[in-house]
């Protein structure tokens, strides 16, 4: 399996639906380890499920500096 972005991260706020949700499904299938946020806890459940691999998902609002604060120390974490 060719995985040209195998040990990179991606961020993809509002990843729980639409395109967001696409374009996370779409990095992780070329292997990077996704991180997902949105507002919605299950719609973001959801999301993993679908997205498999290493996904992540982050209850945050990116209005919301220190939701932001959050994403990206849980980020740093891996």
């Amino acid at each position: 399996m060719n995985a040209p972005l195998n040990g990179k991260i991606a961020l993809i706020t509002g990843g729980s639906t639409g395109i967001g949700l696409a374009a996370a499904q779409e990095l992780a299938a070329q292997g990077a380890r996704v991180f997902i946020t949105g507002r919605r806890q299950a719609e973001l459940d959801a999301a993993v499920a679908s997205i498999g691999g290493t996904a992540t998902a982050i209850r945050a609002d990116v209005s919301v500096l220190s939701d932001l604060d959050t994403v990206y120390a849980q980020i740093a974490k891996t």
